[in-house]
């Protein structure tokens, strides 16, 4: 594999100063050829001021055009509120679906995370739709996520068999909880297009808590529609990250096996069907060279060739943080804030490279970039 062009979705050296630091990158190959990159923009990492935006490019991500700036629009119901992300998914012929992360802000007094609990702020996910290619967007709706709380959403909407529409999403604890956490990955199950949501699979949840099933990332076998989700995974008592897992399910969404290490020592993974039983992996790795990889698999998963890893974003700012050792679970969310580079996605383009897009910058300024890599299977 091998990286063949690169550049920039946004460059917030150019922009604004509640547009400096990007975060959560997303991006979608629209049936027509365009791309779609989504991503939160805000003055800082974890800042009020955060807000969605969409871009587009019809020229495999050369030149990228704004097409949604959500800045100053995160009120809902009345309540001040921040929006964390936004993604995207193709969900028929000529309409878009987004799905969004938005968080109570109305104290602003308050962080993102409790310093003694490790609860979040109040949270919604929510779906909204664009029938013109993301200039304008319908009313929020929100998704039922109970019994589960403190949710946040993993990625857009995925289409699954029998017309189904499936939402990735994991689940933490509310603010003032003073309970251990115990999170889960899960996946919510629609068969009237997003109106309601009544169905919910467990994709990863560690029976004795020994392990968080972090950041699920869902792709589909293209000829069988298995389904394959890889994880960060963080083990708490150790204090320490370990490899990323995998696991696969049924077509349906509804049943998935044991997660297990796949070797890729990384964070966020996003698994990229390739056609056949070749995967591709676009992952955060946080140790020392810090960077964007690109790892593949001939056997969707089972098994990954490091040797063939391709670099797509080589940081040259310095150690991130915390990703040398042990770190208690407030440090870890510190870390998170401070990390300069990370959240890689991506998809198949139709000349068969892979597309990645992920946020990389220094301690100030973070922007949207995007890299082309081709994939040369040995």
């Amino acid at each position: 594999m091998r990286v063949v062009a690169s550049g920039y979705v946004y460059d917030a050296r150019e922009g604004p100063c509640h547009q400096r630091s990007c975060a959560r990158t997303t991006v979608t190959l629209l049936q027509d050829g365009t791309l779609l990159a989504a991503f939160r923009r805000g003055s800082e990492r974890e800042s009020l001021d955060g807000h969605e935006c969409l871009f587009a490019s019809t020229d495999l991500g050369h030149t990228w055009k704004l097409r949604f700036d959500g800045h100053g629009k995160g009120d809902w119901d009345g309540i001040p509120g921040e929006v964390k992300g936004l993604s995207i998914a193709e969900t028929r012929p000529g309409e878009i679906t987004g799905t969004g992360f938005w968080v109570d802000r109305s104290n602003p007094a308050l962080p993102f995370i409790h310093p003694r609990t490790q609860g979040l702020l109040p949270m919604r996910i929510y779906h909204v739709r664009s029938t013109d290619g993301g200039y304008t967007w319908g009313p929020r709706q929100r998704m039922e996520t109970d019994p589960h709380k403190a949710c946040s959403p993993a990625s857009a909407v995925l289409l699954l068999a029998g017309g189904v529409w499936g939402q990735p999403y994991e689940n933490w604890k509310e603010y003032e909880d003073e309970s251990p956490g115990w999170p889960a990955a899960s996946l919510r199950l629609s068969s009237d297009q997003g109106l309601t949501w009544p169905v919910f699979a467990t994709v990863a949840r560690h029976p004795g808590n020994a392990l968080y099933y972090w950041d699920q990332r869902l792709a589909a076998h293209p000829q069988t529609g298995q389904l394959v989700a890889m994880f960060w995974t963080h083990n708490p008592v150790a204090r320490v990250d370990s490899d990323i897992h995998i696991a696969w399910g049924t077509p349906d969404g509804l049943s998935w096996t044991t997660p297990i290490p796949t070797g890729l020592p990384g964070q966020h993974c996003q698994p990229i069907a390739l056609g056949g039983n070749l995967l591709a992996a676009a992952y955060t790795h946080r140790r020392d060279p810090p960077g964007i990889r690109v790892a593949l698999s001939t056997d969707f998963g089972r098994t990954w060739n490091r040797s063939q890893e391709v670099v797509v974003y080589d940081s040259t700012a310095g150690a991130e943080s915390g990703a040398r050792g042990p770190r208690a679970q407030a440090d870890l969310w510190n870390d998170m804030i401070a990390w300069r580079f990370g959240h890689a996605r991506g998809s198949l383009l139709p000349t068969g490279e892979v597309f990645v897009i992920f946020y990389a910058g220094d301690d100030l300024l973070k922007s949207a970039r995007w890299a082309r890599v081709a994939i040369e299977a040995g």
